[in-house]
Order: C-alpha cells, then structure tokens, then sequence
C-alpha cells in the first residue's frame, strides 16, 4: 500500500502518516521535530477516527498535540515517552483506548477537553484537566480516562482514594526495583537511596497542594488528611519538603503560604525560622504571615480588654 502523508500545520511542520481505515481515516505515525501537533478532523473527505499505537511514540519535540472531535480510537502506547509533551486536547466524548498511553510522559501537565461553555470553564477553574493528566501519569489508573466522567462525583471520589493511597506509600517505595532493573548505576537524585525519599515526598507534596488548592468536591475527611500530611512535613520537622518547596517553586504565590498555614505548617516554635527563610519574598506575602503570627501566637494582656471608665 502507497504511503500516504498529509503537513501538519501546528507549530514545527512534519507530517501524518495516515491509511483508509473502518468508515473514515487512521493516524499512523507522526514524522518531523515539531513542537505542536494538530489533527485535522477530515482528510481525503472521510473523518479522522484513530489514532493507532505508538503513533506518537518517542516524539522528543512535541509539547501540545490537538486531536479532533472525530476521534473514536486511541491505541496502546499512542503517546508514550513523548517526553516533552506537557498539554493535549482530546474529544468530550467516550474513547476506545489501548494501554500505557502516556507512558514516561513526566511532563504531562493537562489533557484538556475539548467541551465549551459552561463545560470548558468549570474545567478550568476546578483544575480537572490538570486531574486528568495526573490520573494517568501519576495516579496509574486509566479508568481516571474517562472523557464522559471527568468531574463527576464517582470520578472525583475515585481520584481522591488514589492519591490517598499514594500520599500513604512508604517513601522508598519503588527504589528497590530500580536495584533489581540494574539501574543502581545511574547518576541523579531518583537513584541516590537518600535523595530518592525527598524526591518522592515532593512528588507527594505537589500532588497534595493542588488537590487542597482545587478542592473541587472534595470529602471533609479526605481534605483533613491531606492537611495533615503536608502539615506534618513543615520546617523543624524531620522532612520539611512542604516548606521547601514553597521557597524553591512558589516564593512568591501567597495562595501556597496559606494552605501550608491553614495546614498547621506555621506555629510558634517554627516561625522565626520560616520568616528568616523568606528573603526575597514580596512584601505582601511577609504581611500575612506576620498577620498569622499575631491572629494566632502573639500573647495578650489579660487585661487589656478592660477599661477603667470613672
């Protein structure tokens, strides 16, 4: 059969190999170094319905890949290690799926729906695109890909026990399997038996902060334990990674400082110590947790309620 291709027009050119297949057309490979892939929802008049496994396999440049509305198939591994990939549009609509399709995509950052209105604006505001992409990357559970039940009170209930579960993992969970791999020898911090449990407690900490951040249907229960967890990795304690990665990602982003305060991350015996850290923090974010200070710690005169009216 003679190969067919068809220019891609998203940014960095390449082209879609592509084939007749079913009722409409099928997305065989992707070819070039461009950095966004974008679909087009017909080609030679038919509908393209499939995108086939390993199609985007690999793909080092691309950063954002659109498919149309016409999509129906996604097959195995359509995306992974696609390591640059960090957004992609997908239809609202159900999906026939394959396996691990974003396997080693670590930059994933959101699958967004292609849905409008009222629709695209709660997903924004609630963060489920961003949901969505962990599901699958870091929570493992494709069930989580689910274009149809994204949001809804089961899908979100289900997210939450994930990470739950993953929030109550040992944190050298894993690090026994990269010895057994032969990866022992490799150089960086996933595969240094002490850098490996701080790596994977901010993995933690990440997840937990945007989950209280968009605490989009979110259980009481569930919310108290992720306070919990991030309150007891502050400053002073054995593992203060939910400080650290304040000063080291989100300096000056005061939504971050008050959860970690509203999750007990702030306290009397810490607080010289968080405010000397705080060098080059914007003078707003240094005003509420002094604010914090004084609404919580500062001591009061017993008497200073009262007033002597003669």
């Amino acid at each position: 059969m003679e190969e067919k291709q068809i220019e891609n027009t998203g940014a960095g050119g390449g082209q879609f190999v592509y084939e007749t297949y079913k009722k409409g057309i099928c997305i065989r490979k992707y070819r070039g170094v461009g950095e966004n892939a974008v679909i087009p929802p017909v080609i030679d008049e038919k509908p393209v319905i499939a995108i086939e496994r390993k199609a985007f396999l690999s793909c080092k440049t691309i950063r954002e890949i659109t498919l149309p509305d016409t999509v129906e198939e996604i097959g195995d591994w359509a995306f992974a290690h696609a390591e640059g990939l960090r957004y992609i549009t997908i239809p609202h609509h159900a999906l026939s799926r394959g396996k691990e399709l974003f396997l080693g995509c670590k930059r994933l950052r959101e699958i967004i729906l292609n849905c409008s209105g009222e629709e695209k604006a709660l997903c924004t505001s609630q963060g489920l695109g961003r949901m969505l992409a962990l599901g699958v990357t870091v929570l493992h559970d494709y069930f989580l890909f689910d274009p149809v039940d994204v949001g809804n009170d089961g899908w979100v209930k289900r997210w939450d026990e994930k990470l739950l579960a993953l929030v109550a993992l040992d944190d050298l969970d894993g690090f026994e399997e990269l010895w057994t791999c032969g990866e022992e020898d490799y150089e960086g911090k996933d595969y240094d038996i002490k850098s490996y449990p701080v790596e994977k407690r901010k993995m933690k900490l990440r997840i937990v902060y945007f989950r209280l951040l968009h605490p989009y249907k979110i259980a009481e229960e569930t919310y108290a334990a992720l306070k919990t967890y991030l309150g007891r990795h502050t400053k002073g304690t054995d593992a203060p990674q939910a400080w650290e990665l304040i000063l080291e990602e989100h300096k000056n982003d005061l939504d971050y400082y008050r959860i970690f305060a509203e999750a007990g991350g702030v306290t009397e015996e810490n607080f010289d110590g968080l405010l000397a850290d705080m060098e080059g923090v914007s003078a707003e974010i240094k005003a509420y947790m002094l604010r914090y200070q004084e609404e919580h710690f500062s001591r009061k005169d017993a008497f200073a309620a009262f007033t002597l009216d003669w």
